[in-house]
Parts: C-alpha cells; sequence; structure tokens
C-alpha cells in the first residue's frame, strides 16, 4: 500500500529523521505512484517539511510523464529526481525509441517517453537495481541465462581493469541523459568496487556490444 496523505508524508519524514537521529534530508522521494493521491495534499505536506527545515530537496519513484507532470503543477518545489528500474537487461526506456515506426514487442511505448520527458524536465533519473532484470529473478552477473552478456562484460572488465558490475555501471553512466546508479548493498566494498565504473568511459560501439550482448536488437 502506498500513501500520500499529507499525515503520512509527515510522521514518514519525522520517523526517518528519528531513527537515523539527523535534523534534515537532502532529499525525500515519493516510492510509487498512490491511484488515490490528492497532489493539493502532497503540495501542504511538501512545503510543511520545506518551511520546518526537514527536506531540502522532492524527488519521485516510478512516476510517468502524466503522473509527474500532475504533480509537478500542484507542488512549488521542482521535483528534482525520479528512480526507475534500469539496467542492460531492463532496457525498456531505450529499446522503444530504437523500434520507432516497428511492430515488434520492443516498439512498445510501456512508460510514455520517461527517458525524453525527463531529459526536457531537467529531471535526474536514478537507476534502481543495477544488477538486476526482471522485477525478482535477480541479478545478470554471472547468470547462466545471460552466457554472451557475461563473457563481453568480462572481456570490457579486463580491458579497463575493473569488475563486471563496474562494467555494468558504466553502461549506464555512457548515456547522455545523465543518469545517477544506485546501488542497493549494505556491503562497503561492493560500492566502492561498482562504482570504479564512474572512471571508465565505454566507446558506443562497446556501448552497442553490450547491449546487444543482453539479447536486444536493432530493427
Amino acid at each position: 500500500m502506498v500513501l500520500t496523505t499529507k499525515k503520512h508524508i509527515i510522521e514518514a519524514v519525522d520517523g526517518i529523521l528519528d531513527r537515523m537521529q539527523i535534523d534534515y534530508l537532502d532529499s525525500f522521494l515519493l516510492h510509487r505512484p498512490d491511484p488515490l493521491m490528492e497532489p493539493e495534499e502532497v503540495a501542504e505536506a511538501f512545503d510543511e517539511l520545506q518551511r520546518d527545515g526537514k527536506v531540502r530537496h522532492f524527488g519521485v519513484s516510478n512516476f510517468n510523464p502524466q503522473q509527474f507532470q500532475m504533480l509537478q503543477e500542484a507542488v512549488d518545489q521542482k521535483l528534482l529526481i525520479n528512480q526507475l528500474q534500469f539496467s542492460i537487461a531492463h532496457t525498456g526506456m531505450i529499446d522503444y525509441g530504437m523500434h520507432t515506426n516497428m511492430t515488434d514487442a520492443r516498439s512498445v511505448n510501456h512508460d510514455g517517453g520517461l527517458l525524453e520527458f525527463s531529459r526536457r524536465m531537467g529531471t535526474t533519473i536514478q537507476a534502481w537495481s543495477p544488477f538486476q532484470y526482471g522485477m525478482f529473478e535477480g541479478t545478470f552477473i554471472g547468470s547462466d541465462k545471460f552466457p554472451e552478456l557475461n563473457a563481453k562484460l568480462q572481456e570490457l572488465a579486463d580491458k579497463y581493469g575493473v569488475s563486471k558490475n563496474a562494467i555494468a555501471v558504466a553502461w549506464i553512466l555512457r548515456h547522455p541523459a545523465g543518469i545517477q546508479v544506485l546501488i542497493g548493498t549494505m556491503n562497503p566494498e561492493h560500492v566502492i568496487d561498482s562504482a570504479k565504473g564512474a572512471d571508465v568511459e565505454l566507446t558506443k560501439q562497446e556501448w552497442y556490444d553490450v547491449y546487444f550482448a543482453a539479447g536486444n536488437d536493432l530493427p
């Protein structure tokens, strides 16, 4: 259940501040769209949180362009972030653009042009589950379901002196939309290892080679 009432939002922020023993949040995001959301009520909550110095910036997660626009028109604060699932093996945001005017499954626009919309709005996309395929299937790193992809990742990892995880991060960062990568782990070494992808700039050919190795294609 996703609740976006003023009471729930403020209580959620207060709870986070209390548990973390901090005075404010740099950013607070609404996790998923709530079909019962009243944008004006969210606006009241955001105003109070900002006025009280509890939250500095706001954003959302998993909002499509229409949902994002509706909320943005109601709140005074610029929505800076939209967190979305994106990885080498979860590429819907870019697939349909390369299959425009085709009739195959990849030509279907499931999210209303989120990538292009975000770039036009100046919204930062944060990619969650950057090593995952599907919703619950798991990671593609080392998976026997992606032999060609793992071989290509290893080839590039050897070339650049980093791990396959770092190459997966570099692949996302190579996109000109300026996507930020969220590494969901409690292991500091995993974060450090993956972050090395920020120092790798794949060539366009390498980017496409990885894309194709994941089972994607072009018309």
